[in-house]
C-alpha cells in the first residue's frame, strides 16, 4: 500500500496539451491544445469550468496568466494579449515565430524560433536591447534579472535589456548549461556539464550558485547526475536530477548542506513547492513529500510535463502526453495539496483516468425472453423470414422417414407403377435434414467439444469492415479498430497486434480507438495463439 491524493479529471482536451497555466488564486486556468486552440476556465461555484476559447494561428508554445490578461506565444505569428473573455487586446508579430516566453516584473521576454531575444512591455511596446542576443537555449527570471544561457555555455544576466553580469567561461573544449534556477535568497543556480580537460582532464557535472548582486560564486560542487531542475525551498533550494533524485540544498553560515528528499527512479521533468509540500513529476508519475514527512504518489495517463498549483496549494493541475499518436488524448488532472492522503494499492492509481462502462448483468429471463418490443421494429415479412431461418425440431426420425420413402412431392407413381423420383429435390431435402441435425446438440457432440482437441488449428483474424468517415474540424477523426470477431476453435489466442502501414505497432489489444488524419489508411490485425500459429487480416479507412 502507498499514500496518494484523490485525483479527478479537470478537463478533457481534444488534442495534445501544449501549455498550461493557473492563476495564483486558483480562480482562472488556461490550457492550449496542439491545434492552436486556447481554452479559458473560471471558478464557478467552487469548480473550474470552461467559459470560452480562442484560436491561435499556430501551435501555442506558452500561455501566461497575469492579472486579468493572458499572454500567448505561438510559433508562427508571435505574441498576443487576451482578456479573460478571450478578446485580443494587442498582437505583436515576431520574425521566425515564438519559441519560449518568460515573465519579468515589468517585461515579457521572448525567444524566437532562431534563438534570438526580444523584450516587450506589458502593453506590447518593444524594449531596446544594448546588443543582439542570439543562440539562446535557456532563460529564466530571478527578480528583475533575466538570465540567458547560450549554446556555447555562456551565461549572462540582463537588467532592463542591458547586460549587468557575465559568467566566466570554463572548459577548454566546451561546456553546456543543463539547468537555470534560483534559491530562497534569489541566488542564481546553474547546472553545468563540462565536456573534457576540466578538473583533472575528465568530463564533469557540477552545480554552481552565484550571488548576482555581488557577482561572486558562493558555492560549487561536483555532481553524480545531471542537474535538470532547481527551485527555491524554505531554507535553500530543491534540485531535480537526471537519475530521479530530488535533493534539498540547505543554506548554512558559510556553505550549503544537502539532503535527499525523494527518489523517483526517472529524470525529473518538473518541480513544484507549495506550503511546505514538494512535488516532482517524473515519467508517468508525480511523487510528493509533505511538510510532515509523508510521501505520496500519483499516476497520469501521460508524462506530466505541466504541473501548476495555486499559491495555497488548494488546486493543482497537471497534464502531459504519452507520446503515442494512436491513443486517446490524455486528460488534465486535478488534486489538492491540502486534502488528506489516502491509502491505495499501486494498481489503483490509474482509476481516476480509466474509463469504465458500467453494465449490469442480465438475468436468464432477460436474456432468453421473447421481446415483443423488438418484434415491433420488424415487418411481417421480416418476422416470417426470421422464423423460417430458425432450425426446425428435426432429427433422426425425419431423416429416416425420408430414406423410407416419405418424399412428398419429390416422388410420383407413373402409369406403369414405377416411381418417378425428382432427384434434385430429394437431395435438397436430405441436405437440409443433415444440416439441421448438425445444429442440434447431442451427448456425443458435447462430449467431443469438451475434450482436448489433438489437432492444432490456425486462429482466424477478423479486422472488420472497411470504414469511410468524415473528419472533424481539426482534420482528423476517431476510429475504432475492432478485431474482437477474430476466433480460434481451440480458444488459444494469446497476442493481438494492430499494425499501421509503416509497420509500426499501435496497439496490442483486440479493440482500440485511434485518432487519424484526413486521407487513406491501412491497418493490419495480427493474432497468434500459444502454439505459435498466427493469421492476419487488414482493412482500409478513408477519412474525408
Amino acid at each position: 500500500m502507498l499514500s496518494t491524493h484523490s485525483v479527478h479529471i479537470a478537463f478533457q482536451p481534444e488534442a495534445k496539451v501544449s501549455s498550461l497555466a493557473l492563476s495564483m488564486s486558483g480562480d482562472v486556468a488556461v490550457w492550449a491544445e496542439g491545434d492552436g486552440k486556447l481554452f479559458i476556465a473560471k471558478n464557478s461555484d467552487g469548480v473550474l469550468a470552461p467559459s470560452t476559447s480562442w484560436q491561435a494561428p499556430a501551435l501555442i508554445r506558452k500561455a501566461i496568466l497575469r492579472g486579468n490578461q493572458i499572454f500567448i506565444l505561438d510559433d508562427e505569428y508571435g505574441l498576443t494579449c487576451l482578456d479573460l473573455e478571450g478578446k485580443p487586446l494587442w498582437q505583436v508579430e515576431i520574425g521566425a515565430g515564438g519559441f519560449a516566453l518568460q515573465q519579468l516584473p515589468s517585461q515579457l521576454a521572448v525567444i524566437d524560433g532562431l534563438g534570438r531575444l526580444h523584450l516587450f512591455a506589458y502593453d506590447g511596446t518593444p524594449f531596446d536591447l544594448d546588443e543582439a542576443y542570439v543562440d539562446i537555449l535557456r532563460f529564466t527570471a530571478i527578480g528583475e534579472y533575466l538570465i540567458l544561457a547560450h549554446e556555447s555555455g555562456h551565461v549572462q544576466a540582463l537588467q532592463n535589456g542591458q547586460t549587468v553580469w557575465s559568467r566566466p567561461h570554463r572548459g577548454e573544449t566546451g561546456e553546456s548549461i543543463t539547468c537555470l534556477g534560483s534559491d530562497a535568497n534569489q541566488h542564481l543556480v546553474i547546472g553545468r556539464e563540462g565536456y573534457a580537460l576540466v578538473s583533472g582532464d575528465e568530463e564533469v557535472l557540477e552545480i554552481e550558485i552565484w550571488d548576482l548582486a555581488q557577482q561572486v560564486l558562493i558555492h560549487r560542487e561536483d555532481l553524480k547526475s545531471q542537474l535538470l531542475q532547481a527551485i527555491p525551498s524554505k531554507n535553500g533550494l530543491y534540485c531535480g536530477f537526471d537519475d530521479g533524485q530530488v535533493t534539498e540544498y540547505i543554506t548554512g553560515e558559510s556553505s550549503y548542506s544537502s539532503e535527499s528528499r525523494i527518489s523517483c527512479s526517472y529524470p525529473i521533468q518538473k518541480l513544484l513547492f507549495r506550503n511546505g509540500c514538494i512535488a516532482a513529476s517524473s515519467w508517468f508519475y508525480i511523487w510528493g513529500l509533505n511538510a510532515d514527512g509523508n510521501e505520496w504518489k500519483l499516476e497520469h495517463q501521460g508524462m506530466p510535463y505541466f504541473v501548476e498549483a495555486s499559491q495555497d496549494g488548494s488546486i493543482c493541475l497537471f497534464a502531459g502526453e504519452d507520446q503515442n499518436d494512436w491513443t486517446e488524448i490524455e486528460p488534465i488532472g486535478l488534486f489538492s495539496f491540502q486534502e488528506d492522503l489516502l491509502e491505495a494499492d499501486a494498481s489503483e492509481l490509474n482509476l481516476w483516468f480509466e474509463k469504465t462502462e458500467d453494465t449490469l448483468p442480465l438475468s436468464a429471463e432477460e436474456l432468453y425472453r421473447e421481446d415483443d418490443e423488438m418484434n415491433a421494429l420488424f415487418s411481417e415479412d421480416e418476422l416470417k423470414s426470421m422464423q423460417k431461418s430458425q432450425p426446425a425440431d428435426v432429427g433422426l426420425e425425419a431423416l429416416h422417414s425420408a430414406l423410407e420413402g416419405d418424399f412428398g412431392e419429390s416422388q410420383k407413381v407413373t402409369e406403369d407403377g414405377a416411381l418417378d423420383i425428382n432427384t434434385e429435390d430429394l437431395l435438397a431435402q436430405l441436405d437440409d435434414a443433415i444440416t439441421t441435425m448438425a445444429l442440434l446438440p447431442s451427448e456425443d457432440l458435447l462430449e467431443e467439444l469438451n475434450t482436448e482437441i489433438g489437432e492444432i488449428l490456425v486462429p482466424h483474424a477478423v479486422s472488420g469492415e472497411d470504414q469511410r468517415l468524415l473528419a472533424d474540424a481539426d482534420g482528423s477523426a476517431i476510429v475504432t479498430l475492432d478485431g474482437s470477431s477474430s476466433f480460434d476453435p481451440q480458444e488459444r489466442i494469446q497476442t493481438w497486434s494492430w499494425i499501421e502501414s509503416s509497420g509500426k505497432e499501435i496497439a496490442s489489444s483486440a479493440k482500440v480507438r485511434v485518432r487519424i488524419p484526413r486521407g487513406s489508411h491501412r491497418f493490419e490485425l495480427r493474432i497468434c495463439d500459444r502454439d505459435g500459429q498466427w493469421s492476419s487480416d487488414s482493412l482500409h479507412i478513408l477519412i474525408e
